[in-house]
């Protein structure tokens, strides 16, 4: 599969990977947005489906299991992985949603967790001692964000929040660990994206500390 075939499979909703009518699927996305205006507990697709007796739970998980696959084969630190591989490192992680302008990563604290963004776009920022923030990067689709912590005990080096509605795949770093120090492949990825932005970060408060 080429690069660009790959990021197509990674940007299908659950809904291609279920066999509903176009009907049912936009009545349940006009639900969706019903919820997020009346500023209610969000909802995936797939929970609004279940509900409304759309479809079974078999054929929910199935969906989601072949969705969380095809995301984890475009991010970049798991996409030399066979479909094999991929299938069963995916059971790790488990699907998360966070509103826009939402902080779910908290600088300093404990938090020893990975995500992949499968969809929307965050902000990773540093909080200064006088209280300004620091912005570091801008986060996409397939991305990891929190690898950083992986090295420092778990403890958060930036705060991290969510620029627009973003989707996450979220897994325990104690879950990776086997695939972090004994599958070269995706350990040679990882530390590639760790050091590349433990650079680009310390050139961002260097820079900063010059102005």
């Amino acid at each position: 599969m080429t690069e660009e075939n790959t990021h197509q499979a990674g940007a299908k909703r659950l809904g291609d990977y279920l066999v509903i009518s176009s009907g049912t699927l936009q009545n349940a996305v006009k639900k969706q947005g019903q919820i997020l205006k009346l500023g209610l507990p969000p909802k995936t697709i797939g929970e609004i489906l279940l509900e409304n007796g759309d479809i079974t739970q078999e054929e929910h998980d199935n969906a989601i299991r072949r969705q969380r696959i095809d995301r984890l084969a475009c991010s970049p630190v798991f996409s030399m992985l066979s479909k094999t591989e991929l299938a069963a490192i995916s059971s790790r992680f488990v699907e998360v949603n966070v509103p826009a302008g939402r902080q779910f990563i908290i600088q300093d604290e404990p938090d020893p967790t990975l995500y992949i963004i499968a969809n929307g776009k965050v902000e990773v920022y540093r909080t200064n001692l006088d209280g300004s923030h620091l912005h570091i990067a801008y986060v996409e689709a397939y991305e990891p964000i929190g690898e950083m912590g992986y090295f420092s005990g778990g403890v958060r080096t930036a705060s991290v929040r969510a620029v627009n509605n973003v989707e996450c795949l979220r897994a325990d770093y104690s879950a990776l660990t086997h695939y972090f120090e004994h599958v070269p492949r995706v350990a040679h990825a990882f530390m590639q994206i760790v050091e590349q932005r433990r650079r680009d970060t310390e050139a961002r408060i260097q820079a900063h500390q010059d102005s």
